[in-house]
């Protein structure tokens, strides 16, 4: 990793709510290795990292500085893969390295789970339903 990340661990607010200038380095120097990292398809726009947008979106850097500083950057977000550290980290070690906890990962796991549960929940109507109707049955005898 080129520069220091332990600040993506820590508090972005002071004890007088203001955020940390340790915070502001930090998302000065991720800015300024994802510019110097854009590709030219990204036409000037970075992916966004703050837990809002989850790399999800892409922006102006300052509109990205801003949802960083209102929101808070991703906090297993570590090795900027998506913007373009993965393609260092693969040249230098001849793998490819990725973050754990990686949001497109998150969301079809919570929406896996998700369905299920929804189909579970269909299941269970369906069993009420049916024992509502046999308990009718079984007062009317």
């Amino acid at each position: 990793m080129p520069s220091d990340r332990s600040w993506i661990g820590r508090n972005r607010f002071n004890e007088a709510k203001y955020l940390t200038e340790e915070y502001k380095i930090g998302v000065n120097n991720f800015l300024k290795f994802a510019w110097d990292n854009l590709k030219e398809e990204d036409n000037g726009l970075i992916r966004c990292p703050c837990k809002n947008c989850g790399n999800d979106y892409f922006m102006d850097p300052n509109d990205v500085k801003v949802g960083l500083y209102r929101y808070g950057i991703m906090p297993w977000y570590t090795i900027w893969d998506l913007h373009g550290e993965k393609d260092m980290l693969q040249d230098e070690a001849g793998t490819s390295f990725a973050n754990i906890g990686n949001r497109d990962d998150d969301m079809y796991d919570a929406h896996d789970m998700l369905r299920d549960f929804e189909e579970a929940n269909r299941h269970f109507e369906n069993v009420e339903e049916e024992l509502n109707a046999m308990q009718k049955n079984f007062i009317r005898w």
